[in-house]
């Protein structure tokens, strides 16, 4: 079977296959699709901060705590850069579902264009202890033939933790260059909502109303148990030292 689905307010395609009660997924297609409207809709939560010119969302999961980031936003910007620069047209879609599955805090920022506050009108992002950190990119050389410009990517930060968020948001970035980003999407398993912890495979779990998404991205989960996951056999957890 063929579904859209949204992980972290990302849309994309999956191929599913079935296999007992568990989904295995077979292909991702880059997509975007009209979200359910009336009744049954499901509303995104956000929070405007800033006088409206900030507003941080939730697609999946409890929304973050938005307390002391007011005056975070009042307060100095930190830049961090992530040593990632990429030339010419670039792809980063498998970079969007990584950030949204593996980081801690992991929420959206909305901005109207011209805002002082955020670089981007669209972020990536993440909050903890009053403080918020997205992900950003901009133009560091440009050239008559677009394969030849420069992109790097930072972290900009605000707030009393502003550094350590915008580290720990750098380094997801550093291993997703290193790890992932040549080797595409990752294993994927959709379970039965109220599958207990310990009957899931190894990976990274983002929750859904009806279903359980188990992410198996290279480097977060054993060589053994993506091998076995990526080749059909049954999911399994493999014991922790």
């Amino acid at each position: 079977m063929v579904v859209p689905l949204a992980m972290g307010g990302y849309t994309r395609s999956l191929t599913l296959v079935r296999r007992g009660d568990v989904l295995h997924c077979e292909h991702w297609t880059y997509c975007g699709f009209v979200r359910d409207r009336g009744a049954a809709a499901r509303a995104t939560r956000a929070v405007p901060l800033a006088g409206g010119e900030v507003t941080v969302r939730w697609e999946d999961g409890e929304p973050g705590d938005t307390s002391g980031l007011e005056k975070a936003l009042r307060g100095p910007r930190r830049e961090l850069t992530t040593g990632l620069v990429v030339r010419g047209i670039f792809n980063f879609e498998t970079l969007q579902i990584y950030a949204a599955t593996t980081l801690p805090g992991f929420c959206r920022l909305a901005a109207p264009e011209g805002s002082t506050l955020i670089a981007q009108q669209d972020a990536a992002a993440m909050l903890s202890d009053g403080s918020l950190a997205y992900l950003t990119h901009r133009k560091i050389k440009d050239a008559p033939d677009p394969t030849d410009h420069l992109t790097e990517f930072f972290i900009h930060a605000y707030g009393p933790a502003a550094d350590q968020l915008a580290e720990r948001f750098a380094d997801r970035v550093r291993t997703w260059d290193q790890m992932v980003r040549e080797s595409g999407y990752p294993p994927l398993t959709i379970h039965p909502a109220g599958t207990p912890n310990g009957q899931l495979p190894t990976g990274d779990v983002l929750d859904k109303p009806s279903a359980r998404l188990v992410f198996q991205w290279p480097g977060r989960v054993r060589d053994r148990a993506q091998g076995l996951l990526a080749a059909g056999g049954q999911p399994v957890r493999l014991p922790t030292r």
